[in-house]
Order: C-alpha cells, then structure tokens, then sequence
C-alpha cells in the first residue's frame, strides 16, 4: 500500500517543504517590508511633530515678547514683530497670531474693548457675540491683516465652550494649552476646513493678574499637508482623530485611498501630543508606495516547489510503472512456463492414457476376434471412433464437444451419410473431455452391434436416440439417453451380447466405460423385434459447462 501511494506522498512532502520555505520567504521579505514602512511611517509623524513644534515656538516667541516689554504692545508693533516671525518662520497652517483680553463681562469692559479696537485698526466694534458667561476674551490684536483676521477682531472666544475649556485649562496651568476641534472665525466658506486654537496667558508683572492669551489659530488640514507635501514627499496616507478614533473625532485624512494589495495593505497606529492633546494617527501605504523588496521572489519560489513536486510525483510514477511492468513480464513468463509444464504434463498423461486404453482394446478384441482379419476390423473400427472423439476434442482446444455432433459422427462413420431412418432429439449437450471419449466408444459400440445383430441389418429398421436432463432442486441431475432399435424381423441370438453381465467384449467395455469412468449406470431391455438401452450419467460429470440450473431444450 505504501508503495502504491509513494507518488502522492512525495508530492505532498516536497509541496509541503517547499510551501514552507515559500512562507519562511514571504514572512521574512514581509517583515522587512514592515520594518521599511514602519520607519516612513515614523518620519511622517517626526515631520508633523516638528512643524507642530515650530508653531508652538511662534506661540511662545510671542510670549515672551509680551513679557520682555511688559506690557501689551498697540497693533503697530505687534506688526512688526509678528512680520519678523514672518521671515524666519514656516507660517504655512497658521491662521495668525494674536493676543485676546481676559476681562469681566460687563458694559465698562465692552467700552474698553471697543476703544482700544478704535485705536489700534480704526474700527467701531464692540465684543460679540452676546454672552451669559461672566468673563469675556475678544480679540484685541490679530497678524498678519486680512479680511478674515481683521473680521475676527472683537470676537469673544470664551462664549465658545471648545475655546473656553482649552482657556481655563491654560489659565490653570499656567502654560500652553491647545483646543478641541474647532471651526475658525470668519473661515472662507469655500475652503473650509477644521481647526484648532493654541492658547498661552500673559500676567501683569506687578500683580500677576491675567491679562490675556497670546493665541494662534491652525487649519489642521493645511497643517498636515505642509508637513506630509515636504520634499522628499512621503508615500503616506494619514488618518487623524483628535482623541479615539471615531467618526465624530476625526480631523484630518489625505486624499485618494490607501493601498490594500495583499502584503502591502500595513497600518501603523500611533499618537502625538500637541499641546496637551492627544491626535491618534493611522498611518498607511498610498497607492505611489512601492515595496522595497517585491514578493515576487516568494510567489515563484511557490510555484516552483509545486512544480518540482509534480516532476518528482511524476517520475516516481514512472518508475513504478516500469517496476510494474517488469513484475507483470515475470509473472507472464512464470504462467506461461507453468502452464507449458502443465501441457507437457498432461500430453503424457494423455498419451498414457491413450495408449492404454488402446492396449486394452487389443487386447480384448484379440481375444473375442477368431482370426487376424477379424480382429483387423473391429481393431481398425474402434480406432476410428477414438480418432473421431479425439478430432472433436481438438477442434475446441480440448474443452469438450457437442453429444448430437459425436453422435452423427459416429454413425455416419459406420452407416454411411443416410444408412437408416434414425430421429434424434435431445437438449444441447457439452461433453467435457473424458465423456467426449467414453461416450464415442459407447455410441460405437452400440452402433457396432445394431450393424452387425440389430435394426440396421434389414431394410426397414428404426433407430430412434433421445436423451434428456433430468433437474430437481436439491437432487442429482442426471444425463438419461435411450437407444432403441425396431426391425421388423426378429433379432438373432447374439444381440445378447449387448446385456451388461454376459461376457461380450462389447458388454465389458460399454460397462467399464459408463460404470467406471463416468460413475453412471447402463441397462437394456430386449424384445423379439428390438432392444432398449438405457444410459443415465451424473450431469455434472460429463458437462464440461456445469450448472446448477436446468439446461434448456432443444
């Protein structure tokens, strides 16, 4: 069994080891991958970590500039300082920066901010929106001027709850402190995007009250582009939530889809502190990434284990089919020795046989002939028949041969082609080889004696021969055939000779062969003008096809 299924097991070893070596190769080349973009991925964060950095240098070179004159300096040099930042720093992201009062709710608090809006930009405003909160932070300087900053003078970011959280926080921390998700005032409706808001408070130096925060605003989305969009540019695609990642919560994605082909699609997840906040970022490949090492390698390496596996499987095939064929050769050549073998064997059994039972045969014709021409005949005759037996037996290769053939063969032999009136009828019959031959001597016989004593001796005899199978289930089947001769004279004495028990050649040699060799039975019964014989065999002896079914008629 094992040597039969050889084939497929080397072609599940080899495919195993070799899928193995296929997936050692892709999970090292994958790892290396990982490792590569993991490191991109790194740089894209270091990136925004440093542009957010810069900013907050902005924030806190304001800062100190506040606190190195003391004061809060009017519009016109808070230009010129804020034009100085502009010239040494990056301001791509940043909306401006800009300085809000701390002051108490109230209509005295209202005209001082309104006054002091007079006199740094000449306009007439007053703080808004309305509001129920005790304390009020408009903004009182905003730089560089714009429409958009210019319209946001006055505004009193502490009405807004995102504003105010990050306000109080940096009031009561004393440092700096960015907001929550915001929408920027007077943002362009046209390019709208999502911001945020850095506050720092500023102290009276003689009292250490507050006085105000130095502020800036970010657009979050022009932010990450400055950062991701410098040379070399990465091939990033980013995701940012402010906090957990949700729907709700998400701030910043770039354009266009991450690339998701199998063995690229790699996600690194990481967080960034900006300002006291927490920015979750998922970092992925975009579709200009390009793997460092390609799979490639491990995919053909795949296919070629497959392949060799099939060679392999193949070849083994092959060689057992070989061995197979060999195997067979051998034990055809063995067969046909053993069965030469059993040939020759059996031709000297045959010939043996043969030759005794012609010996036989002579020697009792010897005995029952009076003279040499005598037995000269009846030696000559009784030859014939074994010949004609034997010639039936050849022409089926020694299977057998059909009992109505060997019947007329052997009266046409001493009758001539149309001797007597004679009627056969009988089912088909397979002689096997030994009945084949006792059944031809007994039709001699027999044929022998109508010739000489009985029917065929005068015009007018009748030979009438049937033979039937007689079936019962669970009994013998037995081969019955009767010989009756009818004449119309009376039969001469020595037709007695036919008799079982009466010493004639013919007698002793019907019954030595229907008695001994066919273990059957012979019997006659003898009338005035003609004679009965009866003959019943075992079917399943002289069959050479035997069967336990009933063999069909004629």
């Amino acid at each position: 069994m094992l040597y039969r299924v050889q084939p497929v097991l080397i072609f599940a070893v080899v495919t195993f080891v070799g899928l193995l070596t296929a997936a050692a190769s892709w999970y090292t080349i994958d790892h290396t991958n990982k490792m590569s973009f993991s490191a991109i991925a790194e740089n894209a964060v270091q990136r925004l970590s440093d542009r957010i950095d810069s900013h907050i240098l902005l924030v806190k070179s304001t800062e100190a500039f506040f606190e190195a004159t003391g004061e809060v300096p009017n519009a016109a040099q808070f230009k010129i300082f804020v034009g100085h930042l502009q010239k040494s720093e990056q301001f791509r992201g940043v909306q401006g920066i800009g300085f809000a009062r701390y002051v108490p709710t109230g209509p005295q608090s209202d005209e001082v901010i309104a006054r002091e809006l007079g006199q740094n930009y000449g306009i007439a405003r007053a703080p808004w929106p309305e509001t129920s909160e005790e304390a009020r932070v408009p903004i009182v300087l905003m730089e560089p001027q714009s429409s958009r900053s210019l319209g946001a003078l006055g505004f009193d970011m502490y009405s807004n709850p995102v504003r105010r959280a990050a306000i109080l926080a940096a009031l009561t921390e004393e440092r700096l402190r960015a907001s929550g998700t915001v929408e920027l005032v007077r943002e362009n409706s046209s390019d709208r995007q999502a911001g945020f808001v850095m506050y720092t408070p500023f102290f009276a130096a003689e009292t250490g009250r507050p006085v105000g925060f130095v502020f800036a605003p970010f657009r979050i989305g022009d932010l990450f582009e400055s950062a991701l969009s410098r040379l070399p540019v990465l091939p990033v695609h980013v995701t940012a939530w402010d906090g957990e990642p949700a729907q709700s919560s998400r701030i910043f994605e770039s354009s266009g889809d991450p690339e998701s082909r199998f063995g690229i699609g790699q996600k690194v997840r990481t967080s960034l502190t900006v300002a006291g906040r927490i920015w979750t970022l998922e970092i992925q490949p975009s579709k200009s990434y390009t793997p460092p090492v390609d799979q490639t390698r491990s995919y053909m390496l795949m296919v070629a284990a497959v392949l060799l596996a099939a060679a392999l499987a193949a070849s083994s095939h092959s060689q057992q089919r070989t061995i197979e064929v060999g195997e067979i050769l051998r034990e055809e050549t063995e067969r046909a020795l053993t069965e030469r073998e059993l040939l020759l064997q059996e031709m000297k059994h045959r010939i043996k046989n043969m030759i005794a039972r012609v010996l036989a045969i002579s020697r009792q014709t010897a005995r029952a002939s009076e003279g040499l021409p005598e037995f000269t005949q009846s030696f000559s005759a009784r030859l014939q028949a074994m010949a004609a037996s034997q010639d039936l037996l050849a022409r089926t290769a020694w299977q057998g041969a059909d009992l109505e053939t060997l019947l007329v063969q052997e009266l046409k032999q001493l009758f001539g082609d149309d001797p007597i009136e004679d009627k056969f009828s009988g089912p088909k019959v397979e002689l096997n080889e030994a009945a084949t031959q006792a059944f031809g001597l007994a039709f001699h016989e027999l044929a022998t004696n109508a010739l000489k004593y009985g029917s065929a001796r005068f015009p007018g005899g009748v030979l009438d021969i049937a033979w039937t199978v007689t079936w019962q289930r669970g009994k013998q089947t037995d081969l019955i055939l009767t010989w009756t001769e009818r004449n119309e004279k009376p039969l001469d004495a020595p037709m007695a000779d036919v008799l079982p028990g009466k010493g004639g050649f013919g007698t002793r040699l019907l019954d030595a062969t229907i008695r001994g060799e066919m273990g059957g039975s012979i019997s006659s019964i003898k009338s005035e003008y003609g004679i009965d014989v009866t003959i019943s065999v075992p079917y399943d002896r002289v069959t050479s096809r035997p069967s336990t079914t009933r063999p069909a008629k004629k």
